[in-house]
């Protein structure tokens, strides 16, 4: 039997592309209805080092979101086009929410010189990375709501390198042995 890794082109610099390409998979859907979420585009450059976990219950635990690694000040940009619901701060860091589709609600932060626009373009800068949200370096949240129900963003990611399979030895190098 083959055994199989699940990596992330990161991990293998020779699998990775240099530069992100734009995949024209369509979000996944979990009915009959089209989904509303329109395709997403990284704030940042950066590798996603905190992913979405569940939560239990409406105030339960979990991670109603992703992280993605970036320097301070770096220009956060809109992930979509969108009217900007909210600029401001909570619980002392500032974070900006997009509506980007009806009832499709995309939030980043934390993020420094918030802007003051009311309606942004997609790539439009949002802000600079701040300060105060860390997973072992400095990160930007980015979080993905419907109906105001937290859903994973990296469904719905367009620019980010697609996980490849890539085979391990077997301790007897060869496969099956």
């Amino acid at each position: 039997m083959v055994a199989l890794l699940l990596t992330v082109g990161a991990l293998l610099p020779s699998a990775a592309p240099a530069t992100p390409v734009a995949r024209p998979f369509p979000p996944p859907t979990t009915g009959p209805d089209p989904p509303r979420v329109p395709a997403l585009w990284m704030p940042v450059h950066g590798a996603v080092v905190r992913g979405f976990d569940a939560r239990d219950g409406p105030y339960g635990p979990g991670h109603r979101g992703i992280d993605i690694a970036a320097p301070e000040g770096t220009t956060a940009r809109a992930p979509a086009a969108g009217k900007v619901a909210f600029a401001g701060p909570v619980a002392g860091t500032t974070w900006v929410s997009l509506v980007v589709a009806p009832g499709v609600r995309v939030t980043l932060g934390p993020l420094l010189d918030p802007t003051a626009a009311k309606r942004v373009r997609l790539r439009d800068p949002l802000g600079r990375v701040g300060p105060g949200h860390r997973v072992g370096a400095v990160t930007l949240h980015l979080s993905v709501r419907v109906d105001g129900v937290y859903v994973d963003p990296l469904a719905y990611l367009v620019d980010r390198p697609r996980p490849r399979l890539a085979p391990l030895s077997s301790p007897g190098g060869l496969p099956g042995r």
